[in-house]
């Protein structure tokens, strides 16, 4: 017989991939889940979950049969318990945020100091991005939002805008202590380059952009990483081509933040989450905290764009509260 306990060890499993971490979430022994991932396995005749280097990877059959779990589960709260709740102040859940590196330091240390009061026990955990596997992890809900801007993510993904971004270039004062960054210094110039082809970002689209203007031979560098590559910038005389928020973290006595001597397309940071959790009350009440983030650059609370010679950046109406489905766009 399966109860409801094993649909939501089952759950767990499928969010975690562990048995450590899904009993961790679960606050249960380790053991107790342990048998009854034995009990699920010997009711459906299949392994569910099996071994590999990544961790527990779901059989087809876990895969075929989560939707359902999950849909069973969601009628168990909302309907057999009444309506949906989330009370913040005593809940201990797990909140898994998919973002670059550089996202996850603009969000969480904010998001944590306006939850810190109002939600004690709520956790979070930083989700590495993972360009074509993002949209299924929001479906099966081992991601709860993704931040950033994923022009790829359609069927079933709903949106809301949170703020404006554009691109400078981060120049190390030894190789200009001053003067405009023009297009002939930046082609003769070393760069560091952000490898956006497994964030399924749209960094992706800037960056062979600069491929091409740059030429591989200026190109010293290549990481996956923004944080790694604003400190190489930082600590040598490559050029790096960045999101301006990340500028906010850099040391300007050792670099100049400078605009782009070639037009290059800005981008709207959005939050993302599947419409099956659209009515999640836990789901939404961290939706809410996060679109806080759409009022920062006005309020004057940071991470605010910076001054760039030759003038202030421009925003492109970060303010628009509009919350899409590109189901149907």
């Amino acid at each position: 017989m399966i109860s409801f306990m094993h649909l939501t060890v089952f759950q767990a499993l499928m969010r975690a991939k562990s048995v450590g971490v899904a009993a961790e979430m679960l606050d249960m022994p380790q053991p107790t889940l342990s048998r009854h991932l034995k009990q699920l396995r010997e009711h459906f005749g299949n392994q569910l979950f099996v071994r590999t280097s990544r961790g527990l990877e779901p059989t087809s059959l876990a895969i075929t049969a989560a939707p359902a779990v999950s849909q069973t589960l969601e009628l168990y709260h909302s309907r057999l318990s009444g309506e949906p709740t989330f009370d913040p102040a005593t809940s201990n859940r797990d909140f898994h945020i998919a973002a670059s590196d550089v996202g996850h330091l603009l969000v969480l240390p904010r998001v944590l100091q306006w939850v810190r009061d109002l939600a004690p026990g709520v956790r979070f955990k930083a989700i590495p991005l993972g360009g074509e596997k993002l949209i299924a992890r929001l479906e099966t809900g081992e991601v709860d939002i993704a931040i950033g801007s994923f022009p790829a993510l359609y069927a079933g993904v709903v949106e809301q805008t949170l703020f404006p971004e554009e691109y400078v270039c981060v120049v190390p004062r030894s190789y200009l202590p001053a003067g405009r960054l023009t297009m002939n210094r930046f082609k003769a110039a070393r760069h560091v380059l952000v490898d956006g082809r497994h964030l399924g970002h749209i960094h992706e689209d800037v960056e062979k952009l600069l491929r091409k203007i740059v030429g591989p031979s200026n190109i010293t560098v290549m990481a996956e990483s923004f944080l790694l590559s604003a400190h190489i910038a930082e600590q040598s005389e490559l050029i790096l081509t960045t999101p301006s928020r990340l500028t906010g973290l850099l040391n300007t006595k050792s670099v100049r933040i400078l605009k782009p001597p070639v037009a290059l397309p800005g981008f709207t940071v959005k939050q993302y989450w599947h419409e099956r959790f659209h009515d999640d009350p836990g789901n939404r009440w961290l939706r809410g905290i996060l679109s806080r983030m759409r009022g920062l650059s006005e309020e004057g609370e940071g991470p605010s764009l910076p001054e760039f010679a030759g003038g202030a950046a421009e925003g492109d109406g970060a303010s628009n509260p509009d919350i899409r489905n590109s189901l149907y766009e």
